[in-house]
């Protein structure tokens, strides 16, 4: 059975963490100032026409936009239709597999184990080594 990999594009990536926060928190700033420039402008219409039916109308915005201005915060920029596979490469919804998944998870968790007790047996070497040749760094003459 012949398998093709593909290689991801680099603009196929999602932002990083840092580039993610950065363009949310412009955005939130951006709607925040809006929300000043109504206010301000819920007070120019009031003492230019002394109406105060139309000053409440950029007043009820301007309470309104902190709520919507955090939920479009917080949403990001993540694309749905992208799933990020355990290994970080972007898999296509379309061309993901169960299947596969659960083998390369069983394949990382090998690894794992294998590495582990690769440790253990260097660790347990070193210790025999020691209890062999006992602790001479605290004798007075070398030899």
């Amino acid at each position: 059975m012949k398998t093709t990999r593909t290689t991801q594009s680099i603009t196929a990536l999602p932002k990083s963490p840092t580039r993610d926060r950065h363009h949310r928190l412009s955005r939130y700033i951006w709607q925040m100032a809006v929300r000043v420039f109504l206010f301000v402008g819920a007070v120019l219409v009031y003492t230019v026409w002394h109406n105060p039916i139309l000053a409440i109308i950029p007043i009820v915005l301007a309470g309104v936009i902190p709520w919507i201005a955090v939920v479009i915060a917080n949403a990001g920029s993540h694309v749905e239709s992208d799933a990020i596979a355990p290994a970080g490469a972007l898999v296509r919804a379309a061309d993901y597999d169960p299947a596969l998944r659960q083998q390369q998870e069983d394949a990382r968790a090998q690894a794992y184990r294998d590495e582990q007790e690769r440790l253990r047996q260097s660790a347990q070497h070193a210790q025999e080594e020691w209890q062999r040749n006992g602790d001479r760094s605290r004798m007075w003459g070398h030899r």
